[in-house]
């Protein structure tokens, strides 16, 4: 029998230079394992399929599809645009390469809590976290049109599509360290030393 279709994809950012880190942080090893393989497990059991956003096709080794940013050096507004160009499907979950301590059941969360809105983000102590949510195939037009007008701030384009989001101060899904980005080799260290 096979896999029922859930209509729904993972794509993990992993397009950035890197240029704190001075290496491409996705593949630094935590554990034996590369970083970007611990948000890749969580995501295979929710969703169709997991496709990597990056530039850096040595990503191929981990055995997922590899997609180049189709619009370089912006950052995660790219890589947000290639993901949508690149589905097949209306719903995809997006998430940074760089945070290990995400789980499936928080993935799951924001998932089942996504209505008919193009954009479904949650939100802590006040701070959105785009690189963790929901994003519709319907935003691929106005997105790019966007970002050809100079918007390329992430909290700044979700802005302008209806946006659904989702406190999370008090779900014990979201741990204090959940959201920690791996940004420099001084975070690397800390944030894997703080578990």
């Amino acid at each position: 029998m096979g896999k029922i279709k859930k209509n729904i994809n993972g794509y993990i950012l992993a397009g950035g230079k890197s240029s704190r880190m001075g290496t491409d942080k996705g593949l630094m090893l935590y554990k034996g394992k590369e970083i970007v393989k611990y948000s890749m497990e969580q995501l295979q059991p929710i969703v169709d399929k997991v496709v990597i956003v990056s530039n850096n096709m040595e990503y191929e080794k981990l055995g997922v599809e590899v997609i180049p940013d189709l619009i370089k050096d912006i950052g995660p507004a790219g890589g947000i645009y290639s993901a949508l160009d690149h589905s097949d499907v209306n719903l995809n979950f997006i998430v940074s390469c760089d945070m290990p301590f995400i789980t499936k059941e928080a993935i799951n969360f924001i998932i089942e809590n996504t209505s008919s809105s193009q954009i479904t983000l949650p939100c802590q102590h006040g701070q959105l976290e785009p690189l963790f949510g929901v994003y519709s195939k319907t935003c691929l037009v106005q997105w790019l049109t966007l970002i050809n007008q100079g918007c390329i701030k992430i909290k700044d384009l979700a802005s302008n599509f209806d946006l659904r989001t989702i406190n999370i101060d008090d779900n014990e899904l979201f741990h204090p360290t959940f959201f920690t980005n791996i940004n420099t080799k001084e975070d690397f260290l800390k944030a894997f030393h703080a578990e």
